[in-house]
């Protein structure tokens, strides 16, 4: 038996090493640097973790995944504590508050599985960098279908050194890091035309925050301004409105009125005069003064510029140029 196994796993490896060699250049430098990034990343969130740098937020998550684990979905008792109830009203922090109300995070369940093997705060940074590293394998085959494998390699390079991956990928764990495994998946399965495959990451997209449905619909308006899939385009840019419409009018308010009490005033509340604002009201309101939100997006101008430069520059300014691009901006 135990020479049967050594002949299996001498077999097993001899297939690795043919399949290494055969590969592409392209392909094997990718798969050295994200194994690369994975190592760095890991090893330096987990220092983060275990030398108490870890904050908030990451408390939060734990929280909610622990309790997810045990039956009681989404209670938190940290993001009560930030809930317009404790902030404006003056009440106590519960024990059995819904973070629903606040962020709407149903995606967060698809990683219940691999919480639960290891129901510990770290078990989330391994997620978070996993997920990360796995999303740039991802877009290597995406710009594969267009580029070659040495262009599709330098991309692909350029994302796991991009300021947006590197600083939310060391810092507490967050639900957005799922969006880059789900928005490279989604974007594959539309250049492969796999329509079942697109509508599913479409769906997990939106199901990652309520906020999410902004960056489909720029999607959407690309597949719509490039001609290429108007009519999915179209839908697309529909479905990601109204869920974002329900999503922050009637199932976050289900759960506590944060959304309008407090959330979308402290973001927004230069649009409007209450103290208590709805999305609609607020998309009503900045619809009412275009020259606001113009002002509002360039404000201030050096900080802006400087955010563009420093997500610009891992990519060689290549998406200045590019007309798509600002389609998704």
């Amino acid at each position: 038996m135990l020479t049967a196994a050594i002949t299996h796993l001498s077999t097993l490896s001899r297939h690795l090493r043919d399949r290494w060699t055969g590969a592409q250049p392209g392909f094997r430098r990718v798969i050295v640097v994200a194994a690369v990034f994975w190592a760095i990343a890991m090893t330096l969130a987990l220092h983060r973790y275990v030398t108490l740098y870890a904050s908030y937020d990451q408390g939060i998550f734990n929280q909610v995944f622990w309790n997810n684990a045990h039956g009681r979905w989404f209670e938190s008792s940290l993001s009560s504590s930030l809930s317009s109830a404790v902030k404006q009203d003056g009440q106590a922090p519960e024990v059995f508050y819904r973070r629903l109300g606040q962020h709407f995070t149903p995606a967060l369940l698809l990683w219940l599985p691999l919480y639960a093997l290891h129901s510990q705060a770290i078990t989330l940074v391994i997620i978070q960098v996993s997920l990360i590293a796995i999303a740039g394998l991802i877009l290597y085959t995406l710009a594969r279908q267009h580029l070659t494998p040495n262009a599709s390699a330098w991309i692909t390079t350029a994302y796991y050194c991009a300021n947006a991956v590197i600083g939310p990928t060391f810092s507490n764990f967050h639900d957005l890091c799922q969006v880059p495994l789900y928005a490279f998946t989604l974007l594959l399965a539309m250049e492969k035309r796999c329509w079942w495959l697109f509508w599913l990451m479409a769906g997990f997209w939106l199901l990652v925050r309520e906020d999410q449905g902004f960056g489909l619909f720029s999607i959407g308006v690309y597949m719509v301004l490039s001609k290429r899939f108007p009519r999915s385009g179209l839908a697309l840019c529909t479905v990601s409105f109204l869920y974002v419409m329900l999503c922050t009018n009637v199932f976050m308010p289900f759960f506590s009125p944060d959304i309008s009490k407090r959330f979308m005033v402290e973001r927004f509340g230069q649009y409007v005069d209450d103290t208590e604002a709805t999305s609609i009201d607020i998309a009503l309101a900045m619809l009412s003064q275009p020259w606001l939100v113009a002002w509002e997006a360039i404000q201030p101008p050096i900080g802006t510029l400087r955010y563009l430069v420093g997500q610009w520059l891992p990519y060689g300014f290549i998406p200045a140029a590019m007309r798509s691009r600002w389609c998704q901006g």
